[in-house]
């Protein structure tokens, strides 16, 4: 037996007591994320007993033919020659179920992929006590902005060697949790209180947790990492270039042209803080907003949409059960520690967000929700879709809110079309309708029922379209008849917008004029959607005829937007109203994926390409050519998901390069000054095949140039825009795109594009080169 000190090679700091537990410390590496498809080829483990080490273990494990992915190949450096003479997992089970013990508690770092993957080789742990690190973590070190191990190891400077093997993510998965346990017992004890009612009601691991905590606590003050850190202060707007006296009419909708200037939307809110009447300025993404421009100016009033908003009664709820699961008890912790209004204002994880979107989000009638619309200031910062969907409702509560002479203000109206195609749809999440089902056994029972249809109707489709024939089918109107059973008075809110949802969606007359499908995505959630298939008349019935409009809209034709400027529409366009930024861009012809992969530029540089699976070979490529220069490289799909990445990134040192599809680059956030290139291969086309878009462009007659090359265009500038938000004072972009030389549209892409680049005279050094 050895001490934690002398077994454990910790790099940083001074270990700290574990809980007085006997545990288990256990990872796998695997070929990929699905059980039984998917082989578990390495495991590893630590036993700990009364803060001793006194077993440690890791074991290569063959598979079939060992074929083991080249992607998990360069994740893992495990080479199928290194299971050759392995045993199989049957054969080394019971080696593997000793290490582990019989009746200790299991810990790992997302340990139910873990336990399902062991499942998958005939290994059932599933009834074990087990706690997991990441949702620890997420407890106790709020301020960060990733709970991957990886991105953990980096900032709190966990050894972590070798990362992505079973063995170094135990070592950095024990050290975690000795990290967490030292701010457990930094807790007062009213927090303490707190911790211990939730998880002594939670899963059978969290219940012995529970115990092992401290009956008392030695810390008087709150620690200072409790207190969620302050967003940054904006710098002053700058001023507009002409203050605009002009009146505003109902019926007219006034495009503003917007540029790539990153304090445009800043100036738009302090100015209508500043006028008469009150302006609604409607974002794209209300959390992403916030925490790029708060704190907002005085007078401005964020609406938050119900689904962000904490429901107290909920809450309330959730308290008073029985019982928890190991998501329900963590999330009730942070609502009491954080005593949050939205959910932006605790460190939500994993699948607390089904929690919290099937048991404790507000909804449109909640008290919390309505609150905000009383004695409305100057100006009312919200979502788009919020805005839409209470207007396009006239028994919304909103409307005792709305007064004739309100002004509408919609940032970022190129992406109008997708926003508002969201909030006139019914959308249902089979995760959420489980979460809040929990515990129900007749809702568990309908959804059980719900699943059992949708398998059936998909028939092993990711994407089916439902026809009428579908919902007339016996089994849709049984699910029909049995939503007035489950769904009664006594029924959370919530709950009842779901199946109101659902009952929306299997009523066979509401499919006339709208898009109604099944989908399972990658993760295997599924999800029934129904959206309209226009969404013009509705923008010009509810918005532009009730209410004073202005969209802000990059330069172009209005017939480029015509989803959203139906026929009938009164348009103006205005001038911007910041001084026009650009980039330094340039089209050069010789550089290259692998140019860039072999060569990569100084700083950081996010790569856009068109397809996972591109990202996915240069990944397998270059990885460890890249590793061998120091250089950071995240992928997408391949490094977690986007917080993750966004994380990571922030985080690296440089040179490092991003690589990631033009369609997720759009929605990322990053601090000011982050990104010193943008370079992008692939001009980002919406996907043939996509389930609405796909439907609309039969409605143009050249659907290509009117619909699918202006959509285009749009986006681009979207892109631009962020990359303006994230960029370095001498950052460039250089798109490399052949379709801007060898196709038609090509030469209208580029001058679309040219309008916001700034001439840095390096093709033309380029050009003279090739002559010599």
């Amino acid at each position: 037996m050895v001490s934690l000190v002398e077994s454990m090679i910790l790099r940083y700091g001074t270990p700290v007591p574990l809980p007085n537990l006997s545990f288990t410390v256990l990872d796998t590496e695997t070929t990929g994320f699905i059980p039984r498809t998917n082989r578990v080829i390495e495991f590893a483990s630590a036993r700990i007993e009364e803060e001793k080490i006194v077993d440690r273990f890791e074991q290569l494990i063959a598979i079939p033919k060992n074929d083991v992915p080249p992607v998990i190949q360069v994740l893992t450096r495990i080479r199928p020659e290194a299971l050759t003479g392995k045993p199989t997992f049957e054969e080394c089970k019971t080696t593997i179920f000793e290490h582990i013990g019989e009746d200790t508690l299991i810990v790992g770092q997302n340990v139910s992929f873990d336990i399902k993957m062991l499942k998958g080789e005939g290994m059932d742990l599933s009834e074990r006590l087990w706690i997991d690190t990441s949702m620890l973590a997420s407890l106790v070190f709020p301020e960060l902005a990733s709970y991957s191990l990886s991105y953990v190891s980096t900032v709190l400077k966990i050894n972590h060697e070798p990362v992505h093997r079973a063995m170094g993510d135990v070592v950095a998965t024990l050290e975690l949790l000795e990290k967490c346990w030292d701010r457990i017992l930094e807790l007062p004890q009213d927090k303490l209180d707190e911790l211990r009612d939730a998880f002594s009601k939670s899963s059978a691991g969290y219940k012995l947790l529970a115990r092992a905590l401290p009956k008392k606590s030695i810390k008087k003050n709150q620690p200072t990492w409790l207190v969620q850190p302050a967003t940054c202060n904006l710098q002053p707007a700058p001023p507009m270039k002409e203050k605009n006296h002009a009146s505003y009419t109902a019926g007219e909708v006034t495009l503003l042209t917007d540029t790539l200037n990153p304090q445009t939307l800043h100036t738009i809110i302090e100015n209508a803080a500043t006028n008469d009447g009150t302006t609604w300025i409607a974002v794209k993404n209300l959390e992403n907003t916030l925490r790029r421009l708060s704190p907002l100016p005085k007078n401005v009033r964020v609406l938050h949409p119900p689904f962000l908003l904490l429901d107290p009664p909920a809450a309330m709820r959730l308290a008073a059960q029985e019982s928890l699961t190991g998501d329900e008890a963590t999330v009730l912790t942070k609502i009491r520690w954080y005593n949050p209004r939205a959910q932006g204002d605790i460190p939500i994880h994993g699948e607390e967000r089904a929690v919290w979107n099937g048991k404790l989000a507000a909804t449109d009638t909640s008290d919390v929700y309505l609150e905000q619309f009383k004695n409305l200031p100057a100006a009312v910062l919200l979502d788009q879709r919020q805005l839409l969907r209470f207007l396009s409702d006239p028994t919304h509560e909103a409307h005792g809110a709305m007064q004739p002479g309100m002004r509408m203000f919609i940032d970022d109206a190129s992406i109008l079309e997708d926003t508002a195609t969201k909030a006139y749809g019914w959308s249902v999440s089979l995760d959420g309708l489980r979460a809040a089902a929990e515990g129900n056994p007749d809702l568990v029972s309908f959804t059980d029922l719900l699943q059992i249809w949708i398998e059936k109707i998909r028939s092993f489709q990711d994407l089916r379209y439902i026809v009428k024939t579908d919902l007339e089918a016996k089994e849709a109107k049984a699910l029909r008849e049995r939503i007035p059973m489950v769904n009664t008075s006594e029924t959370p809110i919530l709950l009842q917008r779901i199946f109101e949802n659902i009952d929306s969606i299997l009523n066979p007359e509401n499919l006339q004029g709208r898009i109604t499908w099944i989908e399972q995505r990658q993760n295997g959630s599924q999800y029934l959607e129904s959206v309209l298939e226009r969404v013009g008349t509705m923008l010009q019935m509810s918005l532009y005829k009730t209410y004073p409009t202005t969209l802000l809209l990059p330069a172009g034709p209005e017939e480029e937007f015509r989803e959203i400027l139906p026929p009938g529409t009164t348009a103006i366009r205005s001038p911007a109203i910041l001084e026009k930024k650009t980039i330094p861009m340039i089209f050069p012809e010789a550089v290259s994926l692998e140019s860039i992969m072999s060569n990569p530029p100084p700083g950081k540089t996010v790569v856009l390409v068109g397809s996972r699976k591109t990202i996915e070979d240069a990944f397998v490529r270059h990885t460890e050519a890249l590793e061998e220069k120091h250089v950071t490289l995240i992928c997408q799909s391949l490094s977690g998901g986007q917080e993750r990445m966004q994380a990571e990134f922030t985080a690296a040192k440089m040179p490092a390069l991003w690589l990631l599809t033009p369609w997720t680059y759009e929605g990322v956030e990053l601090p000011a000054g982050t990104v010193d290139n943008l370079t992008i291969f692939s001009l980002p086309f919406d996907h043939p095949d996509h389930p609405v878009l796909s439907r609309r462009a039969m409605h143009y007659r050249d659907a290509f140039g009117e619909y699918s090359l202006p959509r285009l265009k749009a986006r681009l500038f979207r892109i631009l825009r962020t990359f303006t938000r994230h960029a370095t004072e001498n950052a460039k972009v250089q798109v490399c795109d052949d379709r801007l030389r060898t196709k038609k549209y090509g030469k209208e892409v580029r001058s679309y594009l040219e309008q916001y680049g700034a001439d840095t005279g390096e093709e033309v050094k380029v050009e003279q080169m090739k002559l010599l």
